[in-house]
């Protein structure tokens, strides 16, 4: 093959069938590091760590002097400084960096874990909790590129966990902050403090504390050799994420993959480091490889980063053919990459027998770059081969769990007699003995504290019996008047239809006897199965009010905003005030149409719209719609309630959107209002947090 290499491209090129020692070597072998100055980076950063626990703020002060070349009056930078950066940066990369922030804060917050508890035998109860850490430092590399994505990457999923403390360390430039892109997400991701130190030192700061910066529980976060190995050396002081080096990607493709893209793919990731690895296994004829390699030789010199990017190729890069996918899979197995991306016909079958990646990106559309900024997913990878051991970083990684057991005295006697079998085969008697004597349930058992319960940062109440929010609020009366026909709710006058009377008359009795399921699982199924959703996009409630408040607890912090047209379904203004939200009414145009750019300039937690609208009965453009879903920037909330009487819906967009929640009833057209169900259709990461809000047992076996 050597005839097709393009002579201004020098990278590895050949069979994964073919390779020779030398050149498995240079593949496999990426976490090598290079002597420095005559030391090796191992003596250089044991020599710094040793340093900053000694000195403290003296020696962080002259590590930033003498390796960024500046000198600070303070290693903290003042909050006005990120505010100015927030306020200063382009727009456009503002609002890249706060969408980016959303999406990861939407992924990390469906990977919270739940508590558990479960009985796993007669008398004895295991469970475990999960609580934040007390502290976290974030290291947010300078030096070649600023990287407020990664400043993303670590703080939000802190934040995600409720992580108390949350540190950013980044070095210095030449005006001795930080850049003002990485101030800007710091401020964007809810960092408390930032520090304007890196290298090493920073770790080491960060692992025992100095003057000026409080020691952390855990360090993460991307960064240089000299990074990676204070972390390496200070891990069992402080937690980390995994070890890493440069960066990586393979590339697995076959002929139905763009050489352009494969070729993309591997110059945006050699950009990043002289040391990056960049490979591509191409799946079938050697031309694929020709063609990749013409593409890389033709875009290459257009690369403001030409340099650095030859040099990865010559270091790491490699353009490799393989006779079958499979082939090319168990190869993926054996480098195990940081970012694996399958060009391939069927992405998801290869993907099928992957085990070992940092993360994945099933086909051509899915590239690198996507995740590296705005996907949600973390880029916080293992490097190097280890993602046969670690996993990229996660909301887990700002968690430790503690288990308990609680055994009743009954419980105990059971265990006593095999506890005492297993303690005499080790050679422990005492442990023995303090089975046996607890084979009888006469012992004496002391009672068992209940856990505390979680400080609060304010008094639940202002004053006893009454919560301020309350004080102007009104029990809800629709104020009807009693009539022969009334109209006014538009429920079905014919009543229930006549299949659910059937049910209703034959299974009346275990219905009202027995508890409901928690969380109305059938009635989930069943309305997941009309919708063409699965059961986790699906929500039902005491009617559709009981979901548009518990959306708003679970939504709203205090003081957030629910904006809603005006007029509207009366009741949302006072869910919003009963949940310390303040409600802000947009007005309708003359013609009775929704103000898009007024609704979405409110900047609200919620926005609701009820459509066709009560009690106007408009029913609002889908394009309209659309506009919302675009531009709010919480949840949006659509209430079709009379999606039934109307000619078109937006279940599609609940379906497909990752912020819009699609509310619905059964007490309008289906004549059940007496029954009291609602339902809403939804991404399933909001979906699992209005559940949470609403909790168990809203929807009762009758209704059900």
């Amino acid at each position: 093959m050597s005839a097709l290499r393009p002579a201004a491209v020098d990278l590895m090129i050949g069979s994964i069938e073919t390779l020779d020692r030398e050149q498995l070597d240079r593949l496999f072998n990426r976490g090598a590091i290079d002597p420095t100055d005559g030391a090796s980076v191992e003596e250089v950063v044991r020599a710094i760590i040793a340093d900053v626990r000694t000195r403290g703020d003296t020696a962080l002060h002259e590590q930033v002097l003498r390796f960024d070349h500046v000198t600070l009056e303070s290693l903290e930078v003042p909050r006005a400084q990120w505010d100015s950066a927030l306020a200063s940066i382009d727009p456009d990369v503002r609002a890249a960096l706060e969408e980016a922030a959303a999406s990861i804060l939407a992924f990390h917050t469906a990977q919270l874990p739940g508590d558990i508890e479960i009985e796993v035998r007669p008398g004895v109860t295991l469970g475990r909790l999960a609580e934040p850490l007390d502290s976290v430092g974030v290291y947010a590399p300078g030096g070649r590129a600023a990287y407020p994505s990664s400043v993303l990457m670590g703080v939000v999923p802190a934040k995600v966990a409720n992580v108390p403390m949350v540190l950013v360390c980044s070095p210095a430039g030449q005006d001795g902050m930080p850049a003002a892109v990485v101030l800007a997400a710091c401020a964007i991701a809810g960092a408390d403090r930032v520090f304007a130190i890196g290298g090493a030192g920073a770790v080491a700061a960060l692992a025992f504390g100095t003057e000026s910066v409080p020691a952390v529980a855990r360090v993460i976060g991307p960064g240089n050799a000299f990074v990676a190995e204070a972390k390496r050396q200070l891990t069992g002081i402080i937690g980390i994420d995994s070890p890493a080096g440069p960066s990586e990607v393979l590339v697995i493709a076959d002929a139905t993959a763009d050489p352009d893209l494969v070729a993309v793919e591997l110059l945006a990731q050699a950009e990043h480091d002289p040391d990056a690895a960049a490979v591509a296994v191409m799946v079938g004829e050697p031309a694929l490889c020709a063609a990749v390699l013409t593409s890389i030789e033709r875009m290459l010199p257009l690369q403001p980063r030409a340099d650095i990017i030859a040099a990865s190729f010559v270091a790491r890069g490699a353009v490799l053919s393989a006779p079958t996918l499979e082939a090319a899979v168990a190869f993926a197995e054996r480098y195990a990459p940081e970012h694996l991306s399958l060009m391939v016909d069927s992405p998801r079958a290869a993907m099928a027998n992957v085990r070992r990646a940092g993360t994945i990106f099933l086909g051509s559309a899915a590239s690198v770059a996507f995740g590296d900024y705005m996907t949600g997913a973390n880029h916080v990878l293992p490097t190097n081969g280890l993602a046969r051991s670690y996993s990229g970083l996660s909301t887990l990684d700002f968690l430790r769990f503690t288990t308990y057991q609680d055994v009743s005295l009954e419980g105990a006697a059971t265990m006593s007699e095999p506890t005492r079998v297993l303690a005499i085969a080790e050679g422990l008697p005492a442990h023995a003995l303090a089975a046996s004597v607890r084979a009888t349930t006469d012992t004496q058992h002391a009672p068992r504290p209940l856990r505390a319960p979680r400080p609060q940062s304010t008094p639940l109440l202002r004053s006893p019996g009454l919560r301020e929010a309350y004080r102007d609020i009104d029990l809800y009366e629709p104020g009807r008047m009693p009539c022969a026909i009334d109209l006014s709710d538009n429920t079905n006058l014919h009543g229930v239809p006549p299949a659910a009377k059937a049910v209703l008359a034959t299974t009346a009795g275990p219905l009202v006897t027995r508890y409901p399921t928690v969380y109305a699982r059938g009635l989930k199924r069943e309305l997941a199965d009309r919708f063409g959703v699965e059961p986790q996009n699906v929500v039902t409630g005491c009617g559709s009010d009981d979901i548009l408040d518990s959306l708003m607890r679970a939504f709203c912090e205090p003081g957030d905003t629910v904006a809603f047209p005006s007029p509207t379904f009366g009741v949302v203004d006072m869910f919003a005030r009963m949940n310390v939200a303040r409600p802000v009414a947009i007005a309708h145009s003359p013609s009775h149409t929704l103000d898009v750019q007024g609704l979405a300039a409110t900047r609200a937690a919620v926005t609701y719209i009820c459509r066709p609208n009560n009690p106007t009965g408009v029913q609002y453009s889908r394009a309209a719609v659309d506009s919302l879903e675009r531009d709010v920037r919480g949840v949006l909330v659509v209430d079709e309630a009379y999606a039934e009487y109307a000619d078109d819906n937006v279940i599609d967009l609940a379906q497909s959107s990752d912020r819009t929640v699609v509310v619905r009833t059964m007490s309008k057209a289906f004549g059940m209002a007496g029954l009291r169900v609602g339902y809403a259709i939804g991404p399933a990461t909001l979906i699992r947090e209005i559940e949470k809000s609403r909790g168990p047992y809203k929807v009762g076996g009758l209704a059900e």
